[in-house]
């Protein structure tokens, strides 16, 4: 791993996951062969913390974003809080670092759970502080309202009279991290990540919503209205962006988005929007695709090559899971309220430790998942991209060509 910290008083788990025995608290690396999807680069802080408020406050909120120095390499530290899943009270704290590179990025983060009777920090100090001037706008959006609100009982003042609630772990052990952390002097050299500048649109060149489907390997399909057309990719901008909450969303349901772009079915000129406006414009990624049958596709593919692409699913259900999503693998058609068949992917919290969770509906009636509601297993890398290939299994029963099926983010309800 490209990063090194001091583990001290941890316990670890597996090669990149430590738990402190008392608090429960759990840090992990995680290495990303992809481009970072970040909405700025690390030299434009005001844009990068204005879209990654209105990204956090969709799922909880964004209490601090700031670039350090992490080993001498520059770093993006967060600090997000969220709701407890499946749960009436109490709240996730998460500080994160992420350094990016043109191609690639690695990130250290730590995770703490509020247990016990849970909000007396935030009841003391709205006591002391007065209701009226508890919730105030956020200093990097003020225009969000997002599902947690930013209010006065976060501001690290409180955290020396608060030493055991979870975001003063957090912001303790990122302080620590900051002053102790080594990064590999190889990674540390490669190019920095930067935002790509949006191509301009052609005179009259005519654009219409496209809804991707599963990517396998070159290929993907689209849905335009009612009709499934399929296409091969020219450059890998699509797939850099896709299944990572950085596109622009269609939603379906209340709590149901897919991934949209637009595009010139005439010539396959397309156009990728970026999910957040920034100062109120529209900015999007240009890319070319070329139209070939499903059968054409279907040739040019081998069995690993469809391995890999559920694979890729399974590892963007833990992408979702950062942002407090889960993903719903279902065939492109299915729009509208969720339908049977489907497979809801998940990484979600239980008793203390990161569960990876596949639901299938109906159950699989043939095969090794035959009668079988779902499987879970502890998450690691491995087993986050093995329940992609467990919903490959699944999928495999519905006689459903993996270009016929699209991943759909999914909200907790409420």
């Amino acid at each position: 791993m490209p990063i090194s910290f001091d583990t001290t008083g941890f316990r670890q788990l597996d090669q990149n996951t430590w738990q402190h025995p008392s608090s429960g608290d759990r840090a992990e690396l995680a290495y990303y062969g992809l481009v970072p999807d970040l909405p700025a680069g690390l030299d434009d802080l005001p844009r990068l913390r204005h879209d990654l408020a209105l990204i956090h406050g969709e799922t909880g909120c964004l209490i601090e974003a700031h670039v350090v120095q992490l080993g001498g390499a520059p770093a993006l530290l967060r600090i997000i809080k969220l709701p407890l899943p499946n749960q009436p009270n109490g709240q996730v704290f998460v500080g994160s670092f992420t350094i990016p590179k043109e191609s690639c990025s690695a990130v250290l983060q730590l995770g703490a759970v509020e247990r016990g009777m849970t909000g007396a920090r935030e009841a003391i100090l709205a006591a002391e502080l007065g209701f009226q001037s508890w919730v105030k706008p956020h200093p990097y959006a003020p225009e969000l309202e997002g599902v947690l609100p930013f209010h006065a009982g976060d501001d690290p003042r409180h955290d020396v009279r608060f030493p055991d609630h979870p975001l003063t772990r957090v912001r303790a052990w990122a302080h620590h991290v900051v002053r102790t952390a080594r990064v590999d002097p190889g990674f540390a050299s490669l190019p920095p990540f930067r935002v790509q500048a949006p191509p301009p649109v052609a005179p009259g060149q005519s654009l219409i919503t496209a809804l991707p489907s599963l990517p396998v390997k070159d290929f993907i399909g689209l849905q335009i209205g009612e009709q499934t057309t399929y296409w091969r990719t020219a450059d890998p901008k699509l797939r850099e962006m896709l299944g990572r909450g950085l596109m622009g969303r269609s939603p379906l349901a209340e709590t149901r988005f897919r991934d949209m772009l637009l595009i010139d079915i005439e010539t396959g000129e397309a156009m990728i929007p970026d999910r957040f406006t920034t100062n109120g414009q529209m900015t999007a990624h240009g890319t070319r695709l070329q139209q070939v049958t499903l059968p054409e596709a279907d040739a040019a593919l081998s069995d690993d090559d469809v391995m890999d692409a559920f694979k890729w699913a399974g590892r963007m259900a833990g992408a979702a899971a950062e942002r407090g999503e889960f993903l719903s693998l279902e065939p492109i058609e299915n729009q509208g309220e969720q339908a049977d068949p489907h497979i809801l992917l998940a990484v979600q919290p239980h008793e203390g430790q990161q569960m990876v969770i596949a639901q299938f509906s109906p159950p699989p009636a043939e095969g090794p998942l035959a009668g079988a509601p779902s499987r879970s297993a502890p998450a690691t890398p491995e087993s986050v991209e093995g329940i992609g290939v467990i919903a490959g299994l699944a999928v495999n029963e519905w006689r459903s060509h993996p270009l016929r099926m699209a991943i759909t983010y999914r909200r907790p309800a409420g």
